[in-house]
C-alpha cells in the first residue's frame, strides 16, 4: 500500500526545488540560449486572432510551459545543458534534482481520472496511450470544486514516486478523446492513429494548449440524451423504393436521396440519411448516439451498409472551438444544404434584425443585468413582443446551461 503522506512530502520538496531550479533558472537559461520565446511566438502566431479571448497572464503561463516542455521532453534540450558551466555551478541537490527529473521525459497527457485514492492524489489513465499513472495535483482538486471535468490536459513530470503537473492544468467539461482526435485531424490531416496524435502534441503542443478556450463549455443534454454530432458513411444501393417509403420519408434533390423518420429525425435526435446515387454511398447524421444507433438499425433492415460505430463523434462545443481557432468552416455533411429551404429576402432581413437584437442583449444578460428590451427592439426595428419572447427563450436556455 502506498504511503501517501511520504509521497506528498516528496512532492512538496520537489516543488521547492522546482521554483528555484526551473522557474528561476533553467526556464530563462533555455529561453535565452535557444531562442525559445521566439520559437513560441512563431508557432503561436497562427492563432493570433484568438489572443483577445485569452488572458495575457495565461499566455505567459503557456509560454513557460512550452519552454519547459522543449527542455525536458523526450530528446529535449536538457541533454545538452547538463555539461554546461551554468548548470554545474548549481548546488549539488539542485543538480541532482535536474538529473532526476530528466531521467523520465516530461510529456503532455490527455487523461481521465480513474480513482482518487487520497487527498490531491489521482489515478489517471491517458486516453491515447493507455498509460495509467499516479498524479499529485492540488490544482485538479481545486478545479473539481468549481466544475466537473471529463478530460484533463496536463504537462506531467515524474518525481520518482508519482507524477506532478507543471504550468496550467486544464479540465474539460464536455470534451473526450473523440473530440481531441477530431481536433487533431483538423489541425493535421496526416493524423490517422492515436500514436500519430501523441506525436503531434509532443511536436507542437500550442494548438492543444489553446483548447482551454473551450474548457468552460458545459456538457449539453436533452433529458437523458447527450447532444453530440455523430456521422457515419457506408456503401448503399436502393433495391426497393416502395418498401423504403414504408419506413422513411423520401426526398430527392441533385442525385441525392434524403431519408428521414417520423420520430428519429426530429428534436432531439435529428437523425437523417443521405444516399448519393452517383457514388452509391450513404451518410447518416444525428445529434444523439441513440438517434444514430436506432436509425442505423432501420437502415440495416433495408440492407444499407451503415457502420454501427460512427466515423465521427464530436461534441457541439468542439465544432465551435475548431471554427474559432482555425478560422475554418466545417462541412461534416455535404448533402444537407441540398435540402435546405432558402429564406426569402424579407425573412433574411428579419433574421438579421433578430441577430442584432441578441448581439445587444447577450452582453447585458451575461453581466447579470436585465436588458432594456423595449429600447433594444426599437433600435433594431423589431416588434417589442417578439423581442421579449426571443430574449426570454434565450435567458431560459442560458440559465439551464448554467445549472
Amino acid at each position: 500500500m502506498r504511503d501517501y503522506d511520504n509521497i506528498r512530502k516528496l512532492c512538496l520538496k520537489g516543488n521547492q526545488l522546482s521554483s528555484i531550479v526551473i522557474d528561476e533558472f533553467i526556464l530563462y537559461y533555455g529561453a535565452k540560449r535557444d531562442k525559445l520565446i521566439q520559437e513560441f511566438d512563431t508557432r503561436f502566431s497562427r492563432f493570433k486572432h484568438a489572443e483577445k479571448k485569452i488572458p495575457a497572464s495565461w499566455i505567459r503561463m503557456i509560454q513557460s510551459q512550452y519552454i519547459v516542455h522543449r527542455i525536458f521532453k523526450q530528446g529535449g534540450l536538457i541533454n545538452n545543458y547538463m555539461q554546461h558551466t551554468a548548470v554545474k555551478n548549481l548546488e549539488p541537490d539542485q543538480q541532482n534534482y535536474l538529473r532526476q527529473i530528466s531521467d523520465d521525459p516530461w510529456r503532455f497527457s490527455f487523461s481521465e481520472i480513474k480513482s482518487n485514492p487520497a487527498k490531491d492524489f489521482y489515478e489517471m489513465e491517458d486516453v491515447f496511450s493507455g498509460d495509467v499513472f499516479l498524479l499529485h495535483s492540488p490544482a485538479v482538486s481545486q478545479i473539481l470544486t468549481q466544475q466537473p471535468a471529463m478530460l484533463w490536459f496536463n504537462l506531467i513530470a515524474n518525481n520518482g514516486a508519482c507524477w506532478q503537473t507543471f504550468g496550467p492544468v486544464n479540465g474539460f467539461q464536455c470534451f473526450d478523446n473523440n473530440d481531441i482526435f477530431f481536433y487533431g485531424t483538423e489541425l493535421n490531416k496526416s493524423i490517422e492513429s492515436d500514436k500519430d496524435l501523441i506525436n503531434d502534441v509532443e511536436n507542437n503542443p500550442i494548438p492543444y494548449m489553446l483548447l482551454m478556450t473551450g474548457s468552460q463549455f458545459p456538457l449539453i443534454r436533452h433529458g437523458e440524451f447527450e447532444m453530440v454530432q455523430v456521422i457515419g458513411e457506408g456503401k448503399a444501393t436502393i433495391t426497393n423504393m416502395e418498401d423504403l417509403k414504408k419506413t422513411f420519408r423520401v426526398e430527392y434533390a441533385h442525385d441525392v436521396i434524403k431519408l428521414s423518420h417520423e420520430t428519429l429525425s426530429i428534436h432531439p435526435h435529428f437523425a437523417e440519411a443521405f444516399m448519393d446515387e452517383v457514388n452509391q454511398s450513404i451518410l447518416l447524421s444525428a445529434l444523439t448516439d441513440y438517434g444514430y444507433l436506432q436509425m442505423s438499425k432501420l437502415l440495416d433492415a433495408h440492407e444499407f451498409n451503415v457502420p454501427v460505430d460512427p466515423d465521427i463523434r464530436v461534441h457541439l462545443p468542439m465544432l465551435m472551438v475548431v471554427k474559432d481557432l482555425m478560422k475554418k468552416k466545417l462541412v461534416l455533411n455535404q448533402y444537407s444544404e441540398l435540402f435546405e429551404i432558402k429564406p426569402s429576402p424579407k425573412e433574411s432581413a428579419f433574421t438579421g434584425k433578430l441577430n442584432q437584437l441578441m448581439a445587444l442583449a447577450l452582453p447585458v444578460i451575461n453581466a447579470g443585468k436585465e436588458p432594456d428590451i423595449d429600447a433594444m427592439a426599437k433600435q433594431v426595428g423589431v416588434d417589442p413582443e417578439v423581442a421579449k419572447q426571443l430574449i426570454k427563450n434565450s435567458m431560459d436556455t442560458i440559465n439551464r446551461l448554467r445549472k
